[in-house]
């Protein structure tokens, strides 16, 4: 393994549409290009990352498949009562890239969020079943991390703030926030330092409080730590964001470091984290769709699968390649530092 023990990174934002499914997938494939074992996991219902990951042709095939099993196969002795987490679920490997996995999502994952609004409460009020029931995805990922020896998670969650996500985040090691040059997207910056703060603190004082003896493995850390923020999807003239996307660019880092940066970081990634995006992504046009059908990651693809006639199609892609190359040792970087 690269690091002592296995990273679980979050890519989050209440706000729906900013491409974070697509980022999240896009830098699976480069850590493990870059030699990283990494394993998706998908904790998102709607299953977007599954489907990505898979190729539209296998994913319709294997949809329902019985034989490769999910998230919900992992938890299904949970959710359903007399068993716990099932660690004979394997991870499916990836087309995309050697060294990089997948455990598919499920639309039925729902019916775990519904177990939670018990269990959280059981938790908070330091009984034991409640730590059972809210640390079970959260066990299967360090399990599966240490037998396997997974380097990096990369988890792909809803929009949702529901309780879903609230265990998942109180779960993580780290969380990346993707967001658009908008006015929708500073707002989701408020929303989202605002809410974990508050599930941050709820948990430290009530279920870690009253964990007494409790096994740790049972007990979420509750304190995952904030790395940076990714702009995405910005619109090119001139060479240079947009008049309308330089503006909202400019306003962010203020209400990251008010909201994300000084409520979740710590020691001297406080600044770094606000100052300047992890990196900035243009809006790539039709690429992005067509790395949906196949399976690929956006500088992986071959040029050839796009029509030859859409203009700025070779530059994108190799503009593509600098960008997550970045992009993904900035990251690395920091998981090696914290």
């Amino acid at each position: 393994m690269k690091f002592a023990r296995s990273k679980k990174v979050i890519f989050v934002n209440n706000k729906g549409g900013v491409g974070k499914t697509i980022l999240a997938f896009n830098c699976a494939v480069s850590f493990a290009q870059q030699g990283y074992k990494t394993a998706i996991i998908d904790l998102d219902p709607q299953c977007n990352i599954t489907r990505l990951s898979m190729g539209e042709e296998y994913y319709v095939k294997t949809l329902f498949s019985s034989t490769e099993k999910n998230i919900y196969d992992v938890l299904k002795g949970v959710i359903e009562g007399g068993a716990d987490i099932d660690l004979s679920v394997r991870f499916l490997p990836v087309k995309a890239a050697q060294n990089l996995y997948l455990l598919k999502g499920d639309i039925n994952l729902s019916t775990y969020e519904a177990l939670l609004i018990n269990a959280y409460g059981q938790a908070v009020a330091g009984q034991r079943i409640g730590y059972f029931q809210t640390s079970a995805i959260d066990r299967f990922l360090r399990e599966k991390g240490l037998h396997e020896e997974i380097d990096i998670f990369i988890i792909d969650t809803s929009p949702s703030l529901g309780l879903l996500n609230q265990i998942i985040l109180l779960g993580a090691d780290y969380f990346i926030v993707p967001m658009l040059p908008d006015a929708f997207s500073l707002q989701g910056i408020e929303n989202l330092g605002t809410i974990y703060e508050r599930w941050k603190t709820n948990w430290k004082v009530t279920a870690k409080a009253l964990a007494g003896d409790t096994e740790t493995k049972f007990v979420l850390q509750g304190d995952p730590l904030f790395i940076g923020y990714i702009i995405n999807s910005y619109n090119v003239y001139g060479k240079q964001p947009i008049l309308d996307h330089r503006t909202w660019m400019e306003k962010i880092p203020s209400s990251v470091r008010k909201y994300l940066s000084e409520k979740h970081c710590r020691n001297g990634l406080v600044e770094a984290s606000w100052r300047n995006p992890l990196e900035t992504i243009q809006d790539y046009g039709r690429i992005p769709a067509k790395c949906q059908e196949v399976g690929t990651a956006i500088f992986n693809l071959y040029p050839n699968l796009i029509d030859a006639q859409q203009i700025g199609t070779h530059e994108n892609i190799g503009k593509s390649k600098q960008e997550f190359k970045s992009l993904s040792e900035k990251i690395l970087k920091t998981l090696s530092a914290y």
